[in-house]
């Protein structure tokens, strides 16, 4: 059975700010938070809060599958990726994203847009995981992000077995 873990791509988006965490949360529990409701996460070359993130995962019991965009790659990414408790990716120009409607093979990592349809959703979600390796992850993109597309995600793949 291959392994499909869920997440946002905008993590950091003001949307996400005003209207998922709450709004009292301190800025540095906001990975941890966000780390219980998802199990992808996805470190964007702007982030600022790249050691926090690196703080969250260290300390993490479960495993979570990372992708790190090339700019803010560095040994200690490197060291967490060695240590194998996570799944951590390094995204340059050439790793392979799938997207609806392609025809990638071998892609750890899929992006799709935020919907409210369960026919898409499981079309998208059955073509990724046909594609996929035995670990990948599918984030929902799109300002502003859609967490209801992620547990949207997380009941088809439940519904489906995985």
């Amino acid at each position: 059975m291959k392994a499909i873990h869920l997440g946002l791509r905008y993590r950091r988006s003001p949307a996400l700010e005003s209207s998922f965490f709450d709004s009292e949360m301190p800025a540095d529990w906001r990975v941890a938070f966000l780390l219980n409701e998802q199990d992808a996460l996805w470190v964007a070359a702007d982030d600022p809060d790249v050691e926090t993130v690196l703080a969250e995962l260290k300390d993490s019991p479960g495993e979570v599958f990372v992708v790190v965009e090339e700019p803010v790659w560095s040994p200690a990414w490197q060291a967490l990726a060695d240590a194998g408790h996570h799944a951590v990716v390094r995204m340059t120009a050439d790793t392979p994203v799938w997207l609806p409607g392609t025809t990638s093979e071998g892609a750890v990592v899929g992006l799709v847009p935020a919907s409210d349809q369960p026919a898409d959703l499981h079309q998208w979600l059955s073509a990724f995981l046909d594609q996929a390796p035995a670990e990948a992850a599918l984030f929902v993109d799109g300002e502003p992000p859609s967490v209801a597309t992620v547990d949207r995600l997380r009941t088809l793949t439940e519904l489906m077995g995985r």
